[in-house]
């Protein structure tokens, strides 16, 4: 939960956008991580649990204290699709962003889990990033990181790009992680493109020169 909220601040920072007037797309996989384990071991002992324990074992805890603490009233929504949890993320965010003409926040986000249930789940090491997505024009000040083109294709002959070389393998099975190849095409050369799995389809993300109408 901190370190999602830590990512939030850092990227409304040196944004020109207030955090009150953004509306958000949270993704993760699983979303709770070592606060649902305690959970259920309480159930499984003493049955007792605490209320504030509770409140941070549903999926969408860091959504709300994103709200609270930046007394955001905006649409919010969150999202878990397993290992394309990231891909539906940021087509949420950008669908939103084109169609209500506002700057949307996207966080990715997956905690640790914790012994046992890191044999289903191997994420052994809590990750996040925080995006801030805008269409078409950007309002004036704003810091334009990069431009992007998003597509869904379904090409039989087109594969999902493969796992970056630079990041470690055992981030494989673990979502937001995929945020970091995205955050790669920052340096990439023009027309590069990334392609995520999203249901019988690829999301394509592509870097372009221009922002794209």
């Amino acid at each position: 939960m901190r370190l999602t909220l830590a990512c939030i601040e850092q990227a409304l920072q040196t944004s020109p956008f207030p955090a009150d007037a953004l509306r958000s797309v949270f993704a993760s996989d699983e979303g709770t991580g070592e606060v649902c384990q305690q959970m259920l071991e309480a159930l499984a002992t003493t049955r007792q649990i605490s209320p504030l324990l509770f409140t941070n074992s549903v999926h969408n805890a860091p959504s709300g204290y994103f709200s609270i603490a930046w007394r955001n009233r905006q649409s919010a929504t969150v999202v878990s699709l397993g290992l394309e949890s990231f891909a539906s993320g940021l087509l949420c965010a950008v669908s939103e962003a084109v169609s209500a003409e506002q700057p949307v926040l996207l966080v990715a986000y997956d905690p640790a889990m914790s012994s046992p249930m890191d044999e289903l789940l191997p994420v052994r090491e809590a990750m996040a990033t925080a995006w801030i997505i805008t269409a078409g024009s950007v309002a004036t000040g704003a810091p334009l990181l990069a431009s992007f083109a998003l597509t869904l294709e379904r090409d039989e002959t087109v594969s999902p790009s493969a796992w970056p070389s630079w990041m470690p393998e055992t981030w494989a099975a673990h979502s937001s992680a995929r945020a970091l190849a995205a955050l790669a095409l920052l340096d990439a050369a023009p027309d590069t493109i990334l392609r995520f799995t999203l249901g019988a389809q690829l999301l394509c993300l592509r870097r372009v020169d221009e922002v794209p109408a």
